[in-house]
């Protein structure tokens, strides 16, 4: 279509030829390719010249009116992409998104105030094709799935209770003894009911663990640990303030749990766009700042994962 406007606006064959970088043989075998396909002839050709046919005139008119339109959807395209504008849809954990998300996304605007954020939050985990999400934080190892992820920080994971709680009940010195106390539980976790940790130069210590509250929201567990109803074994980034103001006490200082990788996800049939590359990167460098949240990870590409 492209080549049949062009000769009929240059009104040369050599011209397109030189446009499209080809020859003037492989211009005329694309028109008469397109005369056969159409069962018509577009043009009357002499040796010096030529004019459209009656369908070749009405053809034209069509072809103008569908290549103007692509060169405007084009340009749309263009300027969504080089202007870094537009709606962005996001789904993170709700704490995740309250505690680091939100905070920043003043200095966000700053420097993008043409982007729009949409910020979904929710501790389970959402579709991202059924909710037409462009990106999603995700906490903890990825299980299988088609999506696209990029390692952006990392939660690193402490127990965790009140002084009044330890006051009371006494504090634990080794992870067999939360078998004696109330232990609070997320159910957000894959083995709810373990918890393990990491000992320098040993195995795994794995504790089986109870307690007589368990929620799937870890803000109700942060307030229940506040309010001295157990101990929890959970994300530090969640109690950082807690913890520098005294609110909280890390214990069992000397055995690590597992850290959880943080990552961010794309749907994979999508390309993600310059205003969800800006977006990731903004906050893969504010997270590296972070001691809650960051380490220090070299820039990488998003990859396939076999994990979500």
């Amino acid at each position: 279509m492209e080549t049949f406007a062009r000769i009929v606006e240059t009104g040369s064959f050599s011209a397109v030829a030189r446009e499209m970088m080809t020859t003037q043989p492989a211009v005329s075998k694309q028109l008469q390719a397109l005369e056969k396909h159409l069962g018509t002839k577009l043009l009357v050709r002499s040796t010096r010249s030529h004019s459209l046919t009656e369908a070749g005139r009405l053809y034209y008119e069509r072809c103008r009116q569908v290549l103007d339109t692509l060169e405007e959807a084009r340009l749309e395209v263009h300027r969504a992409e080089h202007e870094i504008s537009g709606l962005l849809r996001v789904a993170a954990p709700a704490a995740f998104g309250r505690l680091h998300i939100v905070p920043r996304l003043a200095a966000f605007y700053e420097r993008y105030p043409k982007i729009k954020v949409e910020l979904q939050l929710d501790d389970s985990f959402v579709d991202l094709v059924g909710a037409g999400i462009d990106v999603a934080f995700r906490v903890g190892e990825l299980k299988d799935s088609r999506l696209i992820a990029r390692r952006i920080g990392t939660a690193h994971r402490a127990t965790l209770a009140s002084p009044a709680y330890l006051a009371r009940y006494g504090e634990p010195r080794h992870p067999s003894e939360l078998a004696n106390h109330q232990c609070l539980v997320y159910t957000g976790l894959a083995n709810i009911n373990e918890w393990i940790y990491k000992d320098e130069g040993s195995a795994d210590i794995v504790v089986r663990i109870g307690g007589n509250f368990r929620s799937n929201s870890s803000e109700a567990i942060r307030q229940a640990v506040r309010e001295g109803l157990g101990i929890s074994y959970s994300t530090q980034w969640i109690y950082g303030d807690d913890i520098r103001h005294g609110r909280i006490k890390p214990i069992l200082t000397q055995y690590r749990p597992p850290s959880l990788p943080l990552n961010v996800v794309f749907q994979p049939a999508r390309r993600p766009s310059l205003k969800v590359n800006h977006f990731v990167s903004f906050f893969a460098d504010a997270f590296r700042q972070d001691p809650d949240i960051g380490e220090m990870l070299t820039e990488a590409p998003p990859k396939s994962v076999t994990k979500d």
